[in-house]
């Protein structure tokens, strides 16, 4: 496990890139999943909602109004990568529309 996306291509960078690094892009699909697998839930919604809110932190820091491709699994979680990815900001914007989406047909 390497906590943080820096130094020696082969050595740091490689290790943590693929067994510490957490993807912008999955994120939203955890709240999606958490949504979907449990409808009724108010609790669920409620909680991938504030989930999906901590992208809204990430579009202020970096590359503002932008999501990274890859952030630290290590706190402060630091973005890095591409510091403007597409997938990153689609994934979250197409599961925060779902999510509102699922409010508003509630009631909630």
């Amino acid at each position: 496990y390497w906590g943080q996306y820096g130094g020696d291509e082969d050595t740091r960078r490689k290790a943590a890139y693929h067994n510490g690094t957490a993807w912008g892009w999955q994120m939203p699909l955890y709240c999606e999943a958490l949504v979907r697998e449990c409808p009724s839930d108010d609790g669920a919604l409620r909680t991938a909602r504030t989930l999906l809110e901590t992208a809204a932190l990430a579009m202020e820091a970096g590359c503002l109004g932008q999501m990274a491709e890859i952030y630290d699994g290590d706190a402060p979680h630091a973005g890095r990568g591409c510091p403007a990815q597409a997938w990153s900001m689609s994934e979250a914007y197409r599961v925060w529309r779902l999510l509102e989406a699922r409010r508003l047909e509630a009631g909630r």
